[in-house]
């Protein structure tokens, strides 16, 4: 395979990964915000089920949009540092949305910041979620661009130990 359709593949692999890193992170806010609302428990799930097919995606978009710098200084340095571990992208995660909330959010809550904390807390999970979900997708496949140990394998569960 020639260098210049790795590079190609690898690039839309990284696309892929944050695209299903967004989509999970709203998943994440939606399901936190129905238990938080009160409504899973006044009507049937199966209700959300038409809204959570327009909401997610749609809120998934704003997640994109706003979180993309931040995402991207993580993803280029995840890259380049050839990094490939669950906990690097999971820490990312977190670090990014806690970026956006840094930049982004004016927190106009209740005078004693409870409402503030509980936004900012489901914030950095949604960013732990996509951290995981990116690296599900594509940080455990991350080359190495330095050149060495091409043909490592990406990690795996250790195997039962028989006793």
């Amino acid at each position: 395979m020639s260098d210049l359709l790795r590079v190609l593949l690898r690039f839309a692999t990284v696309v892929a990964g944050y695209a299903a890193a967004c989509l999970a992170a709203s998943l994440f806010l939606y399901v936190l915000f129905l238990g938080w609302s009160g409504l899973a428990q006044e009507q049937e799930l199966s209700t959300f089920n038409a809204g959570m097919v327009v909401t997610v995606p749609i809120f998934a978009l704003f997640i994109a949009h706003l979180n993309f710098w931040p995402a991207a200084v993580a993803i280029v340095v995840g890259e380049f540092l050839g990094r490939r571990d669950w906990l690097f992208y999971a820490i990312a995660g977190g670090v990014v949305a806690a970026a956006f909330a840094g930049l982004f959010y004016g927190g106009a809550g209740q005078a004693d910041g409870s409402e503030d904390t509980a936004i900012l807390l489901a914030m950095i999970g949604s960013g732990l979620v996509g951290g995981l979900t990116y690296w599900l997708v594509a940080g455990m496949w991350t080359p190495d661009w330095r050149g060495r140990n091409r043909d490592r394998l990406p990690p795996t569960s250790p195997e039962s130990s028989g006793s």
